[in-house]
């Protein structure tokens, strides 16, 4: 029964992540190196992709019910409703028009540290009833709360203060997936899906980083950012198929 359904959504999941890619193509071709064009144009994708990250938190929970162990299960679950929240601020904030006291990327940044937090404690356990708080997170704290004092003495601005303190938390989660295959609690199976997983989502990190490089319309830094952004689901979505693989027994 859960076979099944685990195919059927993998297969809606394709689907629809084929239709994404085809539509932000033909946008491209349209528009051309224009963001507010594209912008314009994707309404459909909007909808499309936040609808791709509501399957994948369904399949998570799916998938993971089968783990024998309960925190497993736990915490990849919690990493995927964080990242669904994030979505739904990147995706449908901007077309309902929700008023917000910070940016909507603001907050779906501050998701996604959540979502790297939660994978950081899943990745780091070393046993089945391991509830350590992993020292590995000290790191990405520290940076988050000196980022914050400076935003507040008004020494970085915003945008630097949110992207250096979620890069902090990418870094040091890809760091711990990446030792997965040497912690004997996982086996070779599972580590090599978290540390692959983990290594082509930072890929698509660096996608979203070029996409948010914009300039001026028809220029060449525009082009990069148009093309980064429509590979970004191309990697996001395998990454996050190879996470949520990682949870199933046997």
């Amino acid at each position: 029964m859960k076979e099944g359904i685990t195919k059927k959504l993998v297969l809606f999941i394709a689907f629809l992540t084929l239709a994404c890619l085809v539509k932000d193509w033909v946008d491209f071709a349209r528009c051309g190196a224009v963001d507010q064009c594209l912008q314009d144009m994707g309404g459909f994708q909007n909808y499309a992709k936040f609808t791709i990250s509501f399957l994948l938190t369904v399949l998570a929970f799916v998938v993971s019910s089968s783990s024998a162990n309960a925190q497993d299960r736990c915490w990849l679950r919690c990493a995927f409703i964080f990242s669904l929240m994030a979505d739904f601020c990147f995706r449908l904030i901007p077309m309902l028009s929700f008023e917000l006291p910070v940016g909507n990327s603001i907050l779906g940044i501050g998701f996604f540290m959540f979502f790297q937090s939660a994978l950081t404690v899943r990745h780091s356990r070393v046993s089945d009833k391991d509830s350590h708080f992993p020292k590995a997170m000290i790191i990405p704290i520290v940076v988050l709360v000196v980022a914050a004092v400076l935003y507040a003495m008004g020494l970085v601005p915003q945008l630097v203060f949110v992207v250096g303190s979620y890069a902090a938390f990418l870094i040091t989660s890809l760091c711990v997936a990446c030792k997965a295959t040497s912690n004997p609690y996982f086996s070779q199976a599972k580590a090599k899906l978290i540390k692959n997983g983990m290594i082509v989502f930072f890929i698509g990190d660096a996608l979203v980083g070029l996409a948010l490089a914009t300039g001026e319309d028809h220029s060449l830094m525009e082009t990069v950012a148009a093309i980064a952004n429509n590979l970004i689901w191309i990697v996001y979505v395998p990454a996050q198929l190879m996470l949520i693989r990682s949870c199933k027994e046997n």
